[in-house]
């Protein structure tokens, strides 16, 4: 035996140890998390957000699921696809932050969504924040690439698609999306091309009013907002003899195609393992 090949070959091995990148399945609920951090691109920023809400590091992953809400629904419904690795993109206990206020600690509620999430053993892992900062944005780009519309910009995203109404854009739009309802303010026979994006819930005024000012931009696609925000200022325009319109459609249909984006980008360097995006139902209904 070659005594000295063989000591060699441990050096080798031990002066470059198999990484996150390299390991083959099956995988820990870390070794997921490290390779999201080493495809987050131009880097990983640590943040309070981005982090195993509720669940254990060590367990070994045999599916994972991505959402936008995990809802009681999105929870059963990864156990039934063997997944116990739920990324979402939102929180889970009802809170932004990610931790339970005091007057929440014993509510029934949440200690039977806590109480399902033990048993089945579930990891829940919150990716808000870099999904955001990832290049591109996971979110911004997982609706455009939803919507099909021509791209104008990235920066803030403006979306160019055939000239119509605003009302036949409106219902566009919400079929599209298959909601009961949206609201829209502005000219109903307003003619608009360019659309920017503000899904979600846009944290300053310059992320929605800011692209809605600009000329190139005649309607903004939001998530949601305050009402003495977008609301007021679209109709002060609109009162003023300006062509602007806003169409609001909700916070989770508005990102949810990012969790899609997630579920597809995963797979390029997730190998072996069962990937899914679980698709939330609505939560409310308008009377007839």
């Amino acid at each position: 035996m070659n005594f000295r090949f063989l000591y060699f070959s441990l050096l080798l091995v031990l002066q470059h140890p198999v990484n996150a990148q390299s390991k083959q399945p099956p995988f820990t609920v870390n070794e997921i998390i490290d390779k999201i951090k080493q495809n987050v691109k131009p880097q990983w920023v640590t943040t309070k957000t981005d982090t195993i809400v509720i669940g254990n590091a060590s367990d070994t992953v045999t599916g994972i699921a991505t959402c936008m809400f995990a809802d009681m629904n999105i929870l059963e419904r990864a156990v039934a696809a063997h997944c116990n690795l739920i990324i979402t993109h939102e929180p889970i206990f009802y809170n932004a932050t990610n931790t339970i206020p005091d007057f929440m600690k014993t509510d029934m509620v949440l200690k039977e969504k806590i109480a399902y999430i033990k048993e089945k053993k579930l990891t829940i892992f919150r990716f808000h924040d870099n999904a955001h900062r990832n290049d591109p944005d996971q979110i911004l780009q997982g609706l455009a690439d939803d919507l099909k519309w021509k791209i104008i910009s990235t920066s803030p995203w403006i979306l160019e698609l055939k000239k119509e109404t605003l009302t036949s854009f409106a219902n566009d739009v919400r079929r599209h999306f298959n909601i009961e309802g949206i609201r829209v303010v502005g000219n109903p026979n307003l003619e608009v091309s360019r659309v920017g994006l503000v899904p979600g819930l846009a944290p300053t005024l310059q992320m929605h009013i800011g692209v809605l000012q600009r000329d190139d931009v005649d309607v903004i696609l939001v998530g949601e907002a305050r009402e003495w925000e977008d609301y007021v200022y679209t109709e002060d325009a609109v009162l003023q003899g300006k062509k602007k319109a806003a169409v609001f459609i909700g916070h989770l249909k508005s990102e949810e195609p990012g969790a899609k984006y997630c579920a597809d980008w995963l797979k390029t360097f997730v190998n072996g393992t069962n990937i899914v995006f679980l698709k939330n139902d609505n939560y409310w209904w308008s009377p007839k």
